[in-house]
């Protein structure tokens, strides 16, 4: 079954789109649009990437870690990071969040 991406100009539902799993909605050359679906409990390790980043969260509740330090994340909250700070997540209730990665 192929991968469902969004196709550009046509509305998607971000609550439901790529239903109970992470899905990329969008890999362009200059950025990357992901749904991110965690379960209760389900931990995303540390790590980083070059290019800054954007965090939506869509629903849920989790915690969003930049280095240490614990973000709460709820419905309609929002953050940005530069390229290369080491962040984890961490699903506080059944969560969806919209990272946006940009490339340089």
């Amino acid at each position: 079954m192929a991968i469902e991406h969004a196709v550009p100009g046509k509305v998607i539902d971000l609550n439901t789109f790529g239903e109970s799993a992470s899905t990329a909605v969008v890999k362009e050359s200059a950025f990357e649009a992901i749904r991110v679906y965690l379960t209760p409990g389900k931990k995303i390790p540390p790590h980083k990437v070059d290019g800054p980043i954007t965090v939506h969260c869509l629903s849920g509740r989790c915690t969003f870690f930049v280095e240490d330090e614990p973000r709460a994340l709820v419905p309609g909250s929002w953050l940005y990071l530069e390229g290369g700070a080491m962040h984890s997540l961490e699903a506080e209730e059944e969560c969806a969040v919209l990272v946006t990665i940009l490339f340089e």
